[in-house]
Protein backbone atom coordinates (compact mmCIF):
# COMPACT_ATOMS: atom_id res chain seq x y z
CA UNK A 1 0.00 0.00 0.00
CA UNK A 2 2.77 2.46 0.95
CA UNK A 3 4.76 1.59 -2.18
CA UNK A 4 1.70 2.24 -4.38
CA UNK A 5 1.05 5.55 -2.63
CA UNK A 6 4.65 6.65 -3.19
CA UNK A 7 4.42 5.66 -6.86
CA UNK A 8 1.25 7.73 -7.26
CA UNK A 9 2.88 10.73 -5.60
CA UNK A 10 5.86 10.41 -7.95
CA UNK A 11 3.56 9.85 -10.93
CA UNK A 12 4.97 6.43 -11.79
CA UNK A 13 2.15 4.10 -10.72
CA UNK A 14 1.36 1.58 -13.52
CA UNK A 15 -2.31 2.60 -13.72
CA UNK A 16 -1.81 6.34 -13.32
CA UNK A 17 -3.23 8.27 -16.26
CA UNK A 18 -5.04 5.31 -17.83
CA UNK A 19 -8.39 6.12 -19.44
CA UNK A 20 -9.71 2.69 -20.41
CA UNK A 21 -12.13 1.71 -23.12
CA UNK A 22 -14.65 -1.07 -22.49
CA UNK A 23 -14.10 -3.16 -25.61
CA UNK A 24 -10.40 -3.96 -25.31
CA UNK A 25 -9.15 -7.42 -26.24
CA UNK A 26 -5.84 -9.10 -25.49
CA UNK A 27 -4.08 -10.29 -28.63
CA UNK A 28 -1.05 -12.59 -28.65
CA UNK A 29 0.79 -14.55 -25.98
CA UNK A 30 0.69 -13.76 -22.27
CA UNK A 31 4.03 -11.97 -22.14
CA UNK A 32 4.22 -10.50 -25.66
CA UNK A 33 0.58 -9.69 -26.30
CA UNK A 34 -1.15 -6.30 -26.08
CA UNK A 35 -4.59 -4.87 -25.36
CA UNK A 36 -6.17 -3.13 -28.34
CA UNK A 37 -9.69 -1.89 -29.17
CA UNK A 38 -11.82 -4.72 -30.53
CA UNK A 39 -13.42 -2.61 -33.26
CA UNK A 40 -10.31 -0.86 -34.53
CA UNK A 41 -8.49 -2.84 -37.22
CA UNK A 42 -9.71 -3.76 -40.72
CA UNK A 43 -8.15 -5.67 -43.63
CA UNK A 44 -6.93 -2.36 -45.07
CA UNK A 45 -5.26 -1.33 -41.79
CA UNK A 46 -1.47 -0.97 -41.87
CA UNK A 47 0.41 -2.30 -38.83
CA UNK A 48 4.12 -1.78 -38.16
CA UNK A 49 5.45 -4.28 -35.60
CA UNK A 50 8.96 -3.21 -34.60
CA UNK A 51 10.97 -5.93 -32.89
CA UNK A 52 10.28 -9.64 -33.39
CA UNK A 53 12.66 -11.78 -31.39
CA UNK A 54 11.41 -15.30 -30.74
CA UNK A 55 7.73 -14.37 -30.22
CA UNK A 56 5.61 -12.87 -33.00
CA UNK A 57 2.33 -14.11 -31.56
CA UNK A 58 0.83 -10.62 -31.48
CA UNK A 59 1.91 -9.90 -35.03
CA UNK A 60 0.53 -13.12 -36.49
CA UNK A 61 -2.71 -12.98 -34.51
CA UNK A 62 -3.43 -9.55 -36.00
CA UNK A 63 -3.34 -11.26 -39.38
CA UNK A 64 -5.52 -14.13 -38.16
CA UNK A 65 -8.14 -11.95 -36.46
CA UNK A 66 -8.29 -8.90 -38.73
CA UNK A 67 -6.40 -9.83 -41.92
CA UNK A 68 -4.61 -6.48 -41.65
CA UNK A 69 -1.47 -5.52 -43.59
CA UNK A 70 1.39 -6.63 -41.35
CA UNK A 71 4.96 -5.32 -41.53
CA UNK A 72 7.50 -6.73 -39.07
CA UNK A 73 10.83 -4.89 -38.62
CA UNK A 74 13.81 -6.69 -37.11
CA UNK A 75 17.42 -6.90 -38.34
CA UNK A 76 18.64 -9.32 -35.68
CA UNK A 77 19.41 -13.02 -36.29
CA UNK A 78 16.97 -14.24 -33.63
CA UNK A 79 14.04 -12.41 -35.21
CA UNK A 80 14.90 -13.36 -38.77
CA UNK A 81 15.50 -17.02 -37.93
CA UNK A 82 12.33 -17.33 -35.84
CA UNK A 83 10.21 -16.00 -38.70
CA UNK A 84 11.91 -18.25 -41.26
CA UNK A 85 11.53 -21.34 -39.05
CA UNK A 86 7.87 -20.56 -38.37
CA UNK A 87 7.24 -20.39 -42.13
CA UNK A 88 8.96 -23.75 -42.65
CA UNK A 89 7.08 -25.45 -39.80
CA UNK A 90 3.73 -23.96 -40.75
CA UNK A 91 4.12 -25.03 -44.39
CA UNK A 92 4.89 -28.55 -43.16
CA UNK A 93 1.78 -28.58 -40.96
CA UNK A 94 3.87 -28.69 -37.79
CA UNK A 95 2.31 -26.76 -34.85
CA UNK A 96 4.72 -24.30 -33.25
CA UNK A 97 4.38 -23.63 -29.53
CA UNK A 98 6.45 -21.01 -27.72
CA UNK A 99 7.10 -20.11 -24.07
CA UNK A 100 7.09 -22.96 -21.58
CA UNK A 101 5.78 -20.77 -18.73
CA UNK A 102 2.67 -19.65 -20.62
CA UNK A 103 2.47 -21.73 -23.80
CA UNK A 104 1.15 -20.15 -26.98
CA UNK A 105 0.62 -22.10 -30.20
CA UNK A 106 0.62 -20.18 -33.47
CA UNK A 107 -2.71 -20.46 -35.28
CA UNK A 108 -1.82 -18.68 -38.52
CA UNK A 109 -2.07 -20.56 -41.82
CA UNK A 110 0.84 -20.87 -44.21
CA UNK A 111 -1.05 -18.76 -46.77
CA UNK A 112 -1.60 -15.88 -44.32
CA UNK A 113 1.98 -16.10 -43.06
CA UNK A 114 3.22 -15.59 -46.61
CA UNK A 115 1.28 -12.31 -46.73
CA UNK A 116 3.26 -10.85 -43.80
CA UNK A 117 6.12 -8.55 -44.80
CA UNK A 118 9.34 -9.08 -42.82
CA UNK A 119 11.71 -6.12 -43.16
CA UNK A 120 15.27 -6.84 -42.03
CA UNK A 121 15.89 -3.28 -40.84
CA UNK A 122 15.77 -1.79 -37.35
CA UNK A 123 14.13 1.51 -36.44
CA UNK A 124 16.12 4.41 -35.01
CA UNK A 125 16.38 8.18 -35.63
CA UNK A 126 18.60 8.08 -38.72
CA UNK A 127 19.69 5.78 -41.55
CA UNK A 128 22.91 4.11 -40.48
CA UNK A 129 24.46 0.88 -39.22
CA UNK A 130 24.37 0.33 -35.46
CA UNK A 131 25.88 -2.05 -32.96
CA UNK A 132 23.28 -4.36 -31.41
CA UNK A 133 24.81 -5.68 -28.20
CA UNK A 134 24.45 -9.30 -27.15
CA UNK A 135 22.22 -9.80 -24.09
CA UNK A 136 24.10 -10.32 -20.84
CA UNK A 137 21.32 -12.50 -19.45
CA UNK A 138 21.44 -16.22 -20.14
CA UNK A 139 18.67 -17.46 -22.48
CA UNK A 140 17.59 -13.87 -23.26
CA UNK A 141 16.60 -13.65 -26.90
CA UNK A 142 17.06 -10.04 -27.94
CA UNK A 143 20.00 -7.82 -28.88
CA UNK A 144 19.84 -4.10 -28.05
CA UNK A 145 21.34 -0.80 -29.21
CA UNK A 146 20.46 0.81 -25.86
CA UNK A 147 20.78 -1.91 -23.26
CA UNK A 148 23.62 -4.40 -22.67
CA UNK A 149 26.29 -1.88 -23.76
CA UNK A 150 28.66 -3.48 -21.24
CA UNK A 151 28.60 -6.63 -23.33
CA UNK A 152 31.86 -7.51 -25.09
CA UNK A 153 30.10 -8.83 -28.17
CA UNK A 154 27.68 -7.36 -30.65
CA UNK A 155 26.37 -7.57 -34.18
CA UNK A 156 26.03 -4.73 -36.66
CA UNK A 157 22.76 -4.17 -38.49
CA UNK A 158 21.02 -1.51 -40.62
CA UNK A 159 18.52 0.93 -39.12
CA UNK A 160 16.44 3.81 -40.45
CA UNK A 161 14.04 6.50 -39.28
CA UNK A 162 10.37 5.48 -39.15
CA UNK A 163 9.28 8.34 -41.41
CA UNK A 164 11.82 7.23 -44.02
CA UNK A 165 10.63 3.61 -43.85
CA UNK A 166 7.02 4.73 -44.26
CA UNK A 167 8.00 6.70 -47.34
CA UNK A 168 9.91 3.75 -48.81
CA UNK A 169 6.93 1.45 -48.25
CA UNK A 170 4.46 3.97 -49.68
CA UNK A 171 2.53 4.71 -46.48
CA UNK A 172 1.48 8.22 -45.51
CA UNK A 173 -0.32 6.88 -42.42
CA UNK A 174 -0.03 3.84 -40.17
CA UNK A 175 -2.88 2.48 -38.07
CA UNK A 176 -0.67 0.78 -35.48
CA UNK A 177 2.95 0.88 -34.37
CA UNK A 178 4.16 -1.67 -31.83
CA UNK A 179 7.60 -1.38 -30.24
CA UNK A 180 9.47 -4.14 -28.44
CA UNK A 181 12.98 -2.86 -29.07
CA UNK A 182 14.94 -3.18 -25.85
CA UNK A 183 15.23 0.46 -24.82
CA UNK A 184 15.29 2.02 -28.30
CA UNK A 185 11.61 2.93 -27.84
CA UNK A 186 12.59 6.29 -26.29
CA UNK A 187 14.34 7.32 -29.51
CA UNK A 188 11.57 6.08 -31.81
CA UNK A 189 8.85 7.77 -29.73
CA UNK A 190 10.81 10.99 -30.05
CA UNK A 191 10.88 10.70 -33.86
CA UNK A 192 7.16 9.90 -34.08
CA UNK A 193 6.36 13.07 -32.15
CA UNK A 194 8.93 15.30 -33.87
CA UNK A 195 7.94 14.13 -37.36
CA UNK A 196 4.22 14.39 -36.51
CA UNK A 197 3.60 10.99 -38.06
CA UNK A 198 0.03 9.92 -38.77
CA UNK A 199 -0.14 6.96 -36.36
CA UNK A 200 -3.43 6.05 -34.67
CA UNK A 201 -2.38 3.45 -32.07
CA UNK A 202 1.02 3.09 -30.41
CA UNK A 203 1.91 0.05 -28.31
CA UNK A 204 5.09 0.07 -26.25
CA UNK A 205 6.96 -2.37 -24.06
CA UNK A 206 9.29 -0.33 -21.86
CA UNK A 207 12.15 -2.79 -21.57
CA UNK A 208 14.02 -1.04 -18.79
CA UNK A 209 11.45 -2.52 -16.42
CA UNK A 210 13.18 -5.85 -17.04
CA UNK A 211 16.72 -4.61 -17.77
CA UNK A 212 17.30 -1.56 -15.62
CA UNK A 213 20.26 0.64 -16.58
CA UNK A 214 19.99 2.80 -13.45
CA UNK A 215 17.47 3.99 -10.85
CA UNK A 216 16.09 6.69 -13.14
CA UNK A 217 14.29 4.34 -15.53
CA UNK A 218 10.83 5.05 -14.05
CA UNK A 219 11.25 8.72 -14.85
CA UNK A 220 12.49 8.06 -18.40
CA UNK A 221 9.35 5.99 -18.94
CA UNK A 222 7.20 8.71 -17.36
CA UNK A 223 8.78 11.32 -19.67
CA UNK A 224 8.19 9.20 -22.80
CA UNK A 225 4.55 8.58 -21.86
CA UNK A 226 4.00 12.29 -21.18
CA UNK A 227 5.56 13.06 -24.56
CA UNK A 228 2.96 10.88 -26.28
CA UNK A 229 0.07 12.26 -24.27
CA UNK A 230 1.19 15.84 -24.92
CA UNK A 231 1.26 14.94 -28.63
CA UNK A 232 -2.42 13.96 -28.51
CA UNK A 233 -2.58 10.35 -27.37
CA UNK A 234 -4.67 8.75 -24.62
CA UNK A 235 -3.24 5.89 -22.57
CA UNK A 236 -5.99 3.27 -22.75
CA UNK A 237 -4.21 0.35 -21.08
CA UNK A 238 -1.19 -0.41 -18.92
CA UNK A 239 0.00 -3.64 -17.37
CA UNK A 240 1.79 -3.81 -14.04
CA UNK A 241 5.03 -4.17 -16.02
CA UNK A 242 4.30 -1.05 -18.09
CA UNK A 243 3.33 -2.55 -21.43
CA UNK A 244 1.17 0.32 -22.61
CA UNK A 245 -1.35 1.17 -25.32
CA UNK A 246 -1.77 4.77 -26.55
CA UNK A 247 -4.68 5.72 -28.83
CA UNK A 248 -4.88 9.03 -30.68
CA UNK A 249 -7.47 11.37 -29.15
CA UNK A 250 -9.74 11.59 -32.19
CA UNK A 251 -9.99 7.80 -32.47
CA UNK A 252 -10.45 7.51 -28.70
CA UNK A 253 -13.35 9.99 -28.86
CA UNK A 254 -15.00 8.00 -31.66
CA UNK A 255 -14.76 4.70 -29.78
CA UNK A 256 -15.85 6.30 -26.50
CA UNK A 257 -18.91 7.74 -28.24
CA UNK A 258 -19.85 4.25 -29.47
CA UNK A 259 -19.71 2.99 -25.87
CA UNK A 260 -22.14 5.63 -24.63
CA UNK A 261 -24.52 5.18 -27.57
CA UNK A 262 -25.04 1.47 -26.92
Amino acid sequence: MIANLIKRILGIHPQQGVKPLKNLIHVGSKFHGYHIPQEFLRPESVCYLIGAGDDISFDTELKVLFDSQIYIFDPTPEGIEHFKQLKVDTAAGKPTTIDNLAPFTYSISSEKLEEIHFVEIGVWDTKTTLKFYDPVKENYASHSVYLFTDSDTYIEAPVDRLSSLMQQLGHTAVDMVKMEIEGAEYTVIDTIVKDKLDVKLILVEFDEVYNTKDKGFHFRIKKACKQLMDAGYVMIHSTEHLKRSFLRKDIYAQLKARETSK
